[in-house]
């Protein structure tokens, strides 16, 4: 994610912080075993309790940024894929300082509960510019799901559709995040 993260703010005017979601990465409790982890993060996803703490979390990060950094100002860019393109669509409504949100890998899943938080917070996106990047074949994120949350994004929205499944995504969708990243940055 590290140099995902950094190709991302590539000529963008922004600093870039990184955050594991609850259970993942690094914030994966010690009692997970890899036979457990899948079940937990499902857990975790369909746990609307999570969303809150997720938002929660992401404003401390951009907090803790800020402080440590005094030359970071101005707006903020959410950019979120596959897990993190289903917390951010049921979050970023809540972030204030995001004007701009990158959907990489996501759109509805098979968990209902998770499809209303998702629903209500693409419902939710108000005026800021949204891209939504998504493959095809995509065995996590069926393409009429991410239609249907695109549909339901009320500002301006694009999005880029590439043949392969869900690891498929291509370079090219990743310009197309940096290009997006560096116009809608530039503009705040």
């Amino acid at each position: 994610m590290q140099i995902l993260g950094k190709t991302l703010c590539r000529g963008v005017p922004a600093a870039v912080a990184l955050m594991d979601c609850p259970g993942h990465g690094e914030r994966r409790a010690a009692d997970v075993t890899d036979e457990t982890f899948e079940a937990d993060i499902n857990r975790r996803l369909s746990d609307a309790a999570t969303y809150p703490q997720v938002r929660d979390d992401w404003l401390a990060v951009e907090g803790a940024a800020r402080a440590s950094l005094p030359r970071i100002s101005g707006a903020t860019a959410y950019a979120g894929f596959s897990m993190g393109a289903i917390f951010g669509l049921s979050i970023v409504a809540d972030l204030p300082t995001v004007v701009a949100a990158v959907f990489a890998l996501g759109g509805l899943t098979v968990e209902e509960r998770r499809n209303v938080l998702i629903r209500n917070g693409a419902r939710r996106l108000g005026d800021r510019e949204v891209l939504m990047l998504n493959m095809n074949h995509d065995e996590y994120f069926a393409m009429d799901g991410a239609l249907e949350v695109f549909d339901l994004i009320p500002g301006p929205k694009r999005m880029g559709v590439w043949p392969g499944s869900h690891v498929d995504i291509p370079p090219e969708a990743i310009a197309w995040a940096v290009e997006f990243l560096r116009r809608t940055l530039s503009a705040s």
